[in-house]
């Protein structure tokens, strides 16, 4: 007799290429394991069906002479083999179809995907809204929604969409996050700042369902992890820069030169993208706003006192419209290239003595010799003065306030003098000079990347007096004659 029937041994030797062909295909020949698992497990689920249906055609079938039970066990082990080919298949089938039979669950996926793709290129906090708070208003249909950071002195609020940032200012202040028309959820809690996220409801005017929260919740672990990285950042990039601010020695302070380096860079092209942002989106929507105001007065006949107001509109947007342009500049001085440093200096003062109570007086010597001066140190002697201006205006509750720069052959030297209420140089930090904070770091920090010094010469009500001193190429700063 034949070990095993020919039939069988038929059936056997058409389906194992087959399915050898399958698994090079797939590429799961080397997760043969995996799939001998899977074939064995749908194996034993199609068994309990199979027997069901044998049993009942059995039972149909109890006087018919040709229904063997060689013939039913065939049928069983066919109904078997059908129905685990069709568990097998039923996740391959599942995602093909999936589009079709569940879209909103396949729209929330690719989303995942997408907005997790994006959290690898956040830097600032400020980037959620373009970055990720835009697609998640978007993919849930909602009116709008808000990223809230809330520190030990402050609160931040970044909104998208149509949402009342004043009441999600007062839901996070009181540190409840329960609102019948908004649904809110904590991202980050710890000692130095917390974060949640807000949205509104659906424009159907339901909340968020089951699927779309579960959806929800998995895209805040992402940005949980995203947010935690970029403070750690921000407060290292803090940390290092006060440190390389301070160092005195000066073979130590060139180490931290490409830091220095990087960190003005990175500043620079940040102040010109929210520049740049200004100008091509804010500017211009008031520019349009002016002009329809504008059409709307020739076009309809209005009373002198509308038109009166009216023309009141227009002067309030154009006060807004010449605020944004000096923000612009602030963020941004392009007249460097175009009129060169002193006059853009001059334009500071002048812009700055419309605002400023303290006289603001300025005098240059030998401009062609500044002007003769690389962009790079041009642009952080513009960042100089504009901080120092800052802190007088702050600060120093002077009268005046004189600034000098002067260049020759030796190097360029800028003098800071003013005469305010001054302060104890001994009781005062070195962060903390001025009451400057930072933005004396950040002076300080320039000066040492421009291989210079500084000299601060202050006591309480006798002003301040700043001496920068820049060696030119070729020069040391012994170069420079004390007191000069």
């Amino acid at each position: 007799m034949d070990l095993v029937d020919p039939f069988y041994m038929g059936w056997f030797i058409l389906f194992f290429p087959i399915t050898f062909a399958y698994l090079i295909m797939t590429k799961q020949l080397y997760d043969i394991d995996i799939v001998v698992r899977r074939i064995v497990f749908s194996v034993a689920i199609a068994i309990v069906p199979s027997l069901v249906i044998t049993g009942i055609v059995k039972v149909l079938t109890l006087d018919d002479p040709k229904f063997t039970w060689e013939r039913f066990l065939f049928f069983f082990i066919a109904a078997t083999m059908i129905m685990a080919f069709s568990i097998y298949s039923f996740e391959y089938f599942t995602n093909k179809l999936m589009p079709v039979l569940f879209p909103r669950k396949h729209m929330l996926q690719n989303s995942i995907k997408q907005i997790a793709r994006k959290l690898g290129f956040i830097s600032s906090f400020r980037e959620i809204k373009d970055i990720v708070l835009v697609d998640i208003v978007r993919t849930l249909d909602v009116y709008g929604g808000a990223v809230v950071f809330k520190y030990r002195e402050m609160m931040e609020v970044i909104s998208e969409g149509e949402i009342d940032t004043d009441t999600v200012e007062r839901l996070v202040t009181a540190d409840t996050l329960e609102h019948p028309d908004y649904t809110c959820f904590e991202i980050v809690r710890n000692d130095k700042y917390s974060c949640c996220l807000i949205m509104t409801k659906k424009r159907t005017g339901t909340l968020l369902g089951a699927e779309e929260l579960q959806w929800l919740n998995m895209i805040i672990s992402y940005l949980a992890v995203s947010l935690e990285n970029v403070y750690l950042i921000r407060e290292l990039m803090m940390k290092l820069q006060q440190m390389a601010s301070q160092i005195q020695d000066e073979k130590v302070a060139k180490e931290f030169a490409w830091f220095r380096k990087l960190s003005f860079e990175l500043q620079e092209k940040e102040r010109q993208r929210i520049a740049a942002d200004l100008h091509d989106s804010t500017l211009q929507d008031l520019f349009f706003l002016k002009r329809r105001l504008r059409t709307f007065m020739d076009k309809y006949g209005l009373t002198d006192e509308a038109v009166k107001q009216m023309n009141g509109f227009i002067e309030y947007i154009e006060t807004i419209n010449m605020t944004l342009r000096e923000s612009c500049f602030e963020l941004h001085p392009y007249l460097l290239k175009e009129i060169g440093l002193v006059r853009t200096i001059e334009k500071l003062i002048e812009r700055e003595s419309y605002t400023c109570k303290t006289a603001l007086h300025f005098q240059a010597e030998q401009d062609e010799q500044i002007e003769e001066l690389p962009m790079e140190t041009k642009k952080h002697l513009f960042r100089i003065v504009q901080e120092l201006i800052t802190n007088a205006k702050k600060h120093a509750e002077a009268d005046n306030v004189r600034i000098r720069l002067s260049a020759s052959d030796k190097g360029l030297l800028l003098v800071y003098e003013d005469d305010g209420v001054g302060f104890d140089e001994s009781q005062v930090k070195a962060k903390d000079v001025g009451s400057g904070g930072m933005g004396v770091e950040q002076i300080k920090s320039r000066i040492f990347h421009l291989n210079g010094r500084m000299k601060l010469q202050t006591s309480p009500g006798k002003g301040v007096r700043v001496r920068i001193e820049l060696p030119a190429a070729g020069h040391s700063l012994e170069s420079f004659e004390s007191g000069a």
